[in-house]
């Protein structure tokens, strides 16, 4: 992937991956495994490098990089297999819309801890009816003097147990989503529910956020100041750099394999129906890594809205397309790779969640609709 970076994000690139060898972070690393849940160890590394959140301004934490250097950090540590990246996305989401939304006091007083990473965040968006069912959302929110009380449930909400401030996302008055507020972990009435595991143990947990008569300041409110939903650009991208590591890993593990394993006396790979599969495998994971670094592109030049365009459809086709290349990769390893051992197994059904992660292809399909001025069918005459 040289050829698309600069001198600088190569060094960058080869600090992480050194970072990432040292015995103090893979010590980390394996204490985070071994325990489960939220990696608190490693994200206490990674937050000490600056790389939580190394986007963001330095005024306000951050270590000022562009988007694209960022990537290149979290594409090291995800595939170097450091746990605090299967977190980092998440608390993006908490992030974002402070970074695009906030108003200068609320960026001092959150924004700072989470991009640091003395904080941890959350953003808290699906509710049980469904996330874009959202005119049946049972969230309420009333005026209360100088507060907001919330009720409601969020679901399948990774990071929400560690989380101490939850970006929670209110009902869309009219655009998609216009207002999200600020929740504290200790606010009175904010509890955490039942940790549903995901399939594949080892990766973060979700949580349910359930909020009883929440009493959150009106300045904790953060609303669109005509910014709109764009940054959810670079939110969309990391699910599919994470699915890309996914294709990575796999392609070289399965050629590894190929090489080795011998069928007629010869190397799998010799044989032209396993070497055309894993040269689709190649050309899938070369396709997603230039939808992506050429999406971030776009908003580092501040082109935002083809950036979401780009990066709505990166959603619809990395996912699916590297979770063909771990079907593949479980094929070529006969039975031994639906075995743990084997870990391809492993990896494909973790390709599949990020196929729903941060919404399904067909409700990006409809986003991308909507940048070329077509009004999805299921909106049913609403705005």
């Amino acid at each position: 992937m040289s050829y698309f970076l600069t001198e600088e994000q190569q060094l960058i690139r080869n600090s992480v991956r050194e970072f990432c060898l040292d015995p103090s972070t893979r010590q980390a690393a394996s204490a985070d495994r071994k325990q489960g849940g939220f990696p608190y160890e490693s994200w206490k590394l990674v937050a000490e490098k600056g790389y939580i959140g190394a986007y963001v301004p330095e005024a306000y934490g951050g270590q000022g990089y562009d988007f694209t250097t960022y990537f290149v950090i979290l594409e090291m540590l995800s595939k170097m297999g450091n746990p605090a990246s299967m977190v980092m996305g998440a608390h993006a989401l908490a992030i974002l819309p402070l970074l695009y939304w906030g108003t200068e006091e609320q960026k001092k007083k959150y924004l700072v801890p989470l991009a640091s990473g003395k904080a941890i965040g959350c953003g808290a968006v699906t509710d049980p009816a469904g996330l874009n069912n959202y005119p049946e959302w049972g969230m309420t929110v009333a005026e209360d003097g100088d507060d907001f009380v919330i009720n409601g449930t969020k679901v399948l909400v990774t990071n929400a147990h560690a989380a101490d401030i939850k970006i929670v996302f209110g009902k869309p008055s009219g655009s998609y989503f216009d207002t999200v507020y600020i929740v504290e972990k200790d606010m009175p009435g904010v509890e955490t529910g039942f940790n549903e595991q995901k399939i594949v143990p080892g990766k973060a947990d979700w949580g349910t956020v359930n909020l009883k008569n929440v009493k959150v300041p009106k300045a904790n409110r953060v609303v669109d100041n005509g910014f709109g939903m764009y940054w959810f650009g670079p939110s969309f991208l990391s699910v599919c750099l994470s699915a890309l590591t996914l294709g990575d890993t796999a392609f070289e593990k399965t050629l590894a394999f190929c090489k080795q394993r011998t069928r007629y006396e010869r190397p799998l790979v010799d044989l032209q129906a396993v070497s055309h599969r894993l040269v689709n495998m190649a050309i899938n994971n070369e396709i997603s890594r230039n939808l992506i670094y050429n999406a971030i592109r776009l908003w580092d030049e501040q082109r935002y809205e083809e950036c979401y365009r780009l990066a709505c459809m990166s959603k619809v086709w990395i996912p699916e397309a590297i979770n063909k290349n771990l079907h593949d990769a479980a094929i070529l390893h006969g039975g031994i790779g639906f075995t743990p051992q084997a870990l391809v197994s492993m990896m494909w059904v973790s390709s599949l969640q990020l196929e729903i992660a941060e919404m399904p292809a067909d409700v990006h399909r409809d986003f991308v609709a909507e940048t070329y001025g077509i009004k999805p069918g299921w909106k049913n005459g609403r705005p």
